[in-house]
């Protein structure tokens, strides 16, 4: 009998208890009857209904809501990613073609789509983990793709033991390059993606009205002080908009967070038809 969605999840969750630390006293956790991870010190985090844990220590508010992750999986589920995809599986694969079941974290993951359209590109039996802080996010996450660990967290307190993880992936999310290292098991890497100054410059162009905005100097730089043998190469390309797909690109970008609505219907009627993708893919290995 094919199991449901949820199960999918617990029974990863199951096979990997090894992977977990509690947030409050990081000692070990296990699994208990399928339904609750407990600590050795007696924390305990019970299991959603959809297959995810929340192992955030404390409630957050972040802006990212249902509306957003649904944009973000119409996107997603485009091809609007597909190159980017393509570089982050190159990588991967170049990382964990020797080891046998790797263990992957996207960090900042979202509603999971680019984690699931990456393992499925994998050889393997890779295992899964996708954390982010917005539980909106986690739950969409948690429903669409099964099989995954799905984990309500905070980047600077990852409820993981250390040096368990073989790649992190950390795609246009903040980092937390100490955890980072912490989690990564000797040799293990890093692939980060951070936005070029072209990218999405047609909706920029509106939004900003041509100002000027700021941007990190160095990624590249930071990212080589804290790991060895980095590397990086640029993705440009454009990306031709379906119909209907300039609303949720509009609504899932932090773009329009700070827009009226005249704003946003300006937009909207400028019928942009292509969207520049212009992204940094960086990678190291733990030093």
């Amino acid at each position: 009998m094919k199991l449901s969605k949820k199960m999918q999840n617990v029974k990863v969750m199951e096979n990997n208890e090894r992977l977990f630390s509690c947030p409050i006293c990081s000692s070990e956790m296990m699994l208990e009857d399928q339904v609750r991870f407990v600590c050795t010190n007696g924390h305990s985090f019970d299991l959603a209904k959809s297959g995810y844990v929340n192992l955030a220590p404390q409630a957050h508010t972040t802006k990212y809501d249902k509306t957003l992750f649904e944009a973000r999986t119409a996107v997603m589920s485009s091809g609007f990613f597909e190159p980017i995809i393509h570089k982050l599986v190159e990588q991967v694969i170049q990382q964990i073609g020797h080891v046998d079941n790797p263990v992957i974290l996207d960090a900042g993951c979202g509603e999971g789509t680019h984690l699931s359209m990456m393992h499925a590109q994998l050889p393997g039996e890779a295992v899964g983990i996708g954390i982010d802080l917005a539980k909106e996010g986690i739950v969409t996450a948690s429903k669409m793709y099964p099989g995954f660990i799905w984990s309500v967290a905070d980047l600077a307190a990852m409820p993981f033991r250390d040096e368990q993880i073989d790649v992190i992936l950390n795609v246009l999310s903040p980092a937390n390059f100490a955890e980072f290292t912490r989690l990564l098991k000797p040799g293990g890497a890093v692939v980060k993606v951070v936005p070029e100054s072209g990218y999405l410059k047609e909706l920029r162009e509106v939004f900003y009205e041509g100002k000027p905005q700021k941007e990190e100097s160095d990624p590249v730089g930071r990212f080589a002080e804290h790991f060895d043998s980095v590397q990086s190469e640029r993705v440009t390309y454009t990306f031709e908009l379906p119909e209907g797909l300039l609303s949720p690109l509009i609504h899932m970008t932090p773009l329009a967070w700070g827009a009226g609505v005249e704003k946003i219907e300006e937009a909207l009627r400028m019928g942009i038809r292509e969207i520049t993708i212009d992204l940094r893919v960086i990678w190291g290995i733990r030093r």
